[in-house]
């Protein structure tokens, strides 16, 4: 006896096989798939790749996702109220060093048309005689 044809057995296989999937209900052949063998044959990088993603997110109702979203919640874990009030503190810093030198600038403008009425001459001292050593 000479051994089988082995191209044979495939063809018989696969014409029976397509026979049997197209005679039974899907739901019947399903019950007796392990689909997580079936999953874990699954490549997900190529998956992915296939998937348009603009196509899946115009699908995707960002009203109703943001309504579900806890808006407190993420305001409190990106710190944006320690922003605010460390920027805040910044800009009032900055502001009150301009007003600082602005009052340097107008106290220089006083103390000269002072000066200039008094009928000073020469530089103003720099402090009282004492305390500068004069």
């Amino acid at each position: 006896m000479t051994p089988p044809d082995q191209s044979l057995f495939s063809r018989v296989a696969g014409a029976v096989t397509g026979k049997v999937v197209d005679a039974m209900p899907v739901e019947e052949i399903l019950e007796h798939v392990d689909i997580d063998a079936v999953l874990d044959q699954v490549d997900v990088n190529h998956l992915l790749d296939r998937v348009d993603v603009n196509r899946l997110l115009d699908r995707v109702d960002l009203d109703r996702l943001l309504a579900r979203a806890d808006v407190e919640a993420l305001v409190q874990r990106a710190g944006i109220s320690d922003i605010v009030a460390e920027t805040t503190g910044d800009l009032a810093g900055r502001t009150l060093d301009v007003a600082r030198s602005q009052v340097v600038g107008l106290d220089r403008v006083v103390s000269g048309f002072v000066d200039r009425l008094l009928r000073r001459r020469g530089p103003a001292p720099l402090g009282p005689a004492l305390l500068v050593g004069e």
